[in-house]
């Protein structure tokens, strides 16, 4: 076994008998990305998914004007691929970015399309893989739409604090749906409420 620890990770979601992994392990291609360096750009045909082994990635979209929107940042065990698009079978929309030397083990889905009909452990994972990316969907909706900026840069903080220095703040508050400036001004609260 190849990825004993991916193997631990999906396992418990899913219960996969062991020659089914290793039948899924030898679809994975491993590739390294530099600092910079592209997985996706948008307009590219985007058939891959995969998971990170190390490193952080930000997925994001640019405006007609080339502004640049954070959808998420992914890091070490998480999915990586532009979902919306390979279900839909359209070029990307979606840039995904390596922030640091990243390495990320990826699969084609035509390669992992048949695994649905070898076991049912591949339908279980995938339902729980969508569950998940409709509950950080959800999450990240009610943020928006509920939340105050000051909230969300709390709740920005508790779920991505190991990585606040790795993250430029220009990329954190558009994560946040506000300007550089307006993210200096509730950096600058948060740390007078704390004197």
């Amino acid at each position: 076994m190849k990825y004993p620890q991916l193997y631990d990770q999906f396992n418990k979601w899913a219960n996969i008998p062991l020659d089914q992994w290793l039948a899924f392990e030898s679809k994975l291609v491993e590739k390294s990305f530099n600092k910079g360096e592209y997985v996706l750009q948008a307009g590219d045909k985007t058939l891959e998914f995969g998971i990170i082994l190390k490193g952080i990635f930000r997925l994001y979209y640019t405006d007609k004007n080339g502004k640049e929107q954070i959808k998420t940042f992914r890091r070490d065990g998480e999915l990586l691929g532009a979902y919306a698009e390979i279900l839909l079978n359209i070029p990307s929309r979606t840039y995904i970015q390596a922030m640091e030397p990243s390495k990320v083990v990826l699969i084609n889905k035509d390669d992992f399309l048949p695994f649905y009909s070898k076991h049912s452990c591949w339908l279980n994972l995938g339902r729980i893989v969508a569950e998940k990316h409709f509950l950080a969907k959800e999450q990240r909706e009610f943020e928006f739409l509920q939340l105050d900026v000051l909230e969300r840069y709390n709740k920005f903080c508790e779920d991505y604090g190991p990585l606040i220095g790795k993250i430029p703040q220009h990329q954190i508050a558009s994560y946040l749906g506000i300007t550089p400036v307006a993210l200096s001004r509730v950096l600058s609260k948060t740390r007078k409420n704390k004197t």
